[in-house]
């Protein structure tokens, strides 16, 4: 996946201002498919969202469905398509947990920051395959 420099911070930031509980946010860009298939997500817009869970925000998120449907909306008018999300992982590794392997669509980019103690541990970002699973992305910063 490829991220512009200063949406990758504004990432970071929402992580840092929302602890103790997990941020969340929407990825929009353009998907780039190969001849032979694979897929590059290009993110050109971050959308910082509400985490919405009523309990266990400090080990979970959820976006709502009408928050979601509104970036899809802007993402479109920019010409550009939601390819992925984003949230934090409050002292636990930047993996997909059975909620983000719920929550990813096909094709969809899981970009996980690992927060341990209130600092970065590291980020990795999760493409969910077409076939099932999911392939850990390259995260290129530009």
């Amino acid at each position: 996946m490829k991220l512009l420099r200063r949406k990758f911070e504004i990432i970071q930031e929402q992580a840092f201002r929302e602890l103790p509980y997990e941020c969340c946010g929407l990825l929009a860009g353009i998907k780039n498919v190969d001849h032979r298939g694979n897929i590059e997500n290009i993110i050109y817009e971050v959308a910082p969202c509400k985490n919405c869970l009523y309990y266990g925000k400090e080990q979970g998120f959820e976006i709502s469905h009408d928050e979601y449907i509104a970036v899809d909306r802007e993402a479109n008018r920019l010409g550009y398509q939601i390819v992925g999300s984003y949230h934090s992982h409050i002292n636990s590794p930047a993996i997909p947990s059975l909620h983000d392997v719920d929550f990813a669509k096909l094709g969809h980019t899981i970009l996980i920051i690992s927060l341990l103690n209130a600092q970065p541990k590291e980020v990795t970002a999760w493409l969910r395959r077409e076939s099932g699973g999911f392939h850990q992305e390259q995260i290129r910063i530009i």
